[in-house]
Order: C-alpha cells, then structure tokens, then sequence
C-alpha cells in the first residue's frame, strides 16, 4: 500500500475510525511477527534437540567410530547462547575419518575448549575451529583472538583446580578433564598462547578405515 492510498484512506475514514484501523493493523503485524518469531524458535528448538539427543549419547561398552565434525557442530549448537556477538570460523576438512572413542566423553572436551575460548574473547571476539588430518591423527584446533594465557602459567593450565579465571569464575577442572578424556582415546593435547592468539590442539588415533573410518 502507497502513501497516496493512505492518505486517501485517512480521509475516508476519519480520526476516531484510523485510530481504530490502525490499531488493528498494529496487532496483525504485531501477530505476524510472532508467529515468525515461533516459526523461527520452533525451528531452533528442533534444532538444539537434535543435538541435544546426539550430544548426551550415552557411552556404552566398546568404543565406537565417532564423527568429530557431527560432535563439534552439536556442541556449538548447545552452547550457541554463549557464543551470541562471537564470530565463529569453522574449517573442516573434506571427508575427515572417524576416529575410534566415545562420543559423549569427547563432546565434554569440544565443550570445555569453546567455552574456554567464548570466555576469552567475552562476546566480541572471533573463534576458529579446524578439524584435519594430521599423519596418523585427526586433529581438532579450537583457537581464539582473545588476550592469551600468561606464558608463566601456559605449563599449568592442565593441572587439577588450576585456574586462570577470577574467583568463583571457574573450578579448573575443566581443561583436566579434556587432558584425561584425550589420554583416555590415546591422543594429545597442546596449548600455544599468545595475546591474542590462543590455540589448543587436539590429536587423535584415526580409526580402521575398513571399519567405516
């Protein structure tokens, strides 16, 4: 509708009868817009779900082949509420094997590492996540452009209860345990830091491609 058919319909209608008009015109877009706004959060929700279902995998008896790229968007997909302002680059190798573990004990180190990392940067940063083939090893690096670990420190930031976070901000529990998951699946984890710069790289055994790997 133009701005001439408005003004015409203005004048039709009088003060009183437009006040009316557009008041019914404000509750259908008002209306419109939420059932857009449901649309959408009904999606997500759907969504989180989804994730939800296959992030929470209970592991159970022998380990099985795991889709680290399925883990890693899973895991960005529960903590998309942390990571709101927070620019998120991903770069996934193309058919990347699957590596033999647990699923849900190797989504608490994707957890740990992005939510050390959406801390860091504190809403306004950028995150980069990268998964690859490295010799023998399929290797996950979660890196932010946040102030970086004091070098002083660097050599401790996988100690039980250490913590680089103020008080009662952190338990320093958190980077223990993906050094105990990662040696559990038999790989590594390294830290580089930087301001500016941080990175944490995680190496694990490439499962049997026979197997489906």
């Amino acid at each position: 509708m133009n701005v001439g058919r408005l003004e015409s319909l203005a004048a039709e209608l009088g003060d009183r009868s437009l006040a009316g008009g557009l008041g019914w015109l404000a509750a259908t877009l008002e209306i419109t817009g939420l059932a857009d706004e449901v649309r959408i959060s009904a999606g997500r929700i759907s969504e989180l779900v989804g994730a939800m279902k296959e992030y929470t995998y209970m592991d159970r008896g022998a380990p099985l082949e795991v889709d680290v790229v399925s883990g890693l968007e899973n895991t960005l997909a529960i903590l998309g509420h942390k990571l709101k302002g927070v620019s998120v680059g991903r770069e996934y190798e193309e058919n990347l094997p699957k590596v033999p573990g647990h699923a849900g004990e190797l989504n608490q180190v994707w957890t740990n590492l992005i939510d050390n990392a959406a801390d860091a940067v504190d809403g306004r940063g950028r995150i980069t996540i990268k998964a690859f083939e490295s010799g023998d090893r399929v290797a996950v690096e979660v890196a932010d452009d946040g102030p970086g670990i004091p070098r002083e420190v660097q050599g401790r930031v996988f100690e039980p209860f250490f913590t680089t976070k103020e008080v009662g901000a952190g338990t320093g529990l958190g980077l223990d345990t993906v050094r105990r998951v990662v040696a559990g699946h038999g790989g590594e984890v390294t830290v580089e830091s930087k301001p500016g710069q941080t990175r944490f790289t995680v190496r694990l055994p490439k499962g049997n491609k026979e197997n489906g790997g």
